[in-house]
């Protein structure tokens, strides 16, 4: 708005820009007020908000020897508030993104995997019991390592013949080879 632009204010940053430091304090009376609440209407948040103004008013002070005395300092100014608030929603979303999307999705993907592992498991267990007793102790001597009645290649071929069988019943009864 045209209406709000203050002379005074250009006068006041022109002089900030040609290195008068007495002027520190005048224009920041007078920008603080927009710039929190430009910041406070794009963030929609009182502590970024803060932050925010905070970090403008900064470079409003450091780049002063920027500033173009023939063009109004309010303007100028918001907009370097503008861009604060604008840098400052894009680190929310990154950080948001990054944390919160990956941990959802990491802990879905880990609730996905143990649902399946467990269904998995209980199909095996299942299947196992339509085996004969001798192929039960030969798998679970080799897949929970307890002792078997028997060692070695008697162990590994009654472990394949085991295995070609439970195979069979996991197709027969759920289609899954």
């Amino acid at each position: 708005m045209v209406a709000n632009l203050d002379p005074t204010l250009d006068v006041l940053v022109a002089r900030l820009a040609d290195g008068d430091r007495s002027a520190f304090t005048e224009v920041f009376r007078r920008l603080w007020s927009p710039t929190l609440r430009l910041c406070s209407s794009m963030l929609r948040n009182d502590a970024d908000a803060f932050d925010a103004a905070q970090q403008a008013m900064e470079k409003v002070f450091t780049r002063a020897s920027d500033y173009d005395p023939a063009r109004p300092a309010l303007p100028w100014a918001l907009a370097i508030a503008a861009w604060e608030c604008r840098t400052l929603l894009r680190k929310r979303a990154r950080r948001r993104e990054v944390a919160g999307d990956a941990l959802d999705d990491a802990a879905a993907g880990r609730q996905e995997q143990d649902f399946a592992q467990r269904e998995l498991v209980n199909v095996a267990l299942e299947a196992m019991g339509e085996l004969p007793e001798p192929d039960r102790e030969a798998l679970v001597a080799t897949f929970w390592e307890e002792a078997a009645s028997v060692r070695g290649a008697t162990l590994r071929k009654r472990r394949e013949r085991a295995l070609t069988r439970l195979r069979k019943a996991m197709k027969r009864l759920y289609g899954i080879e």
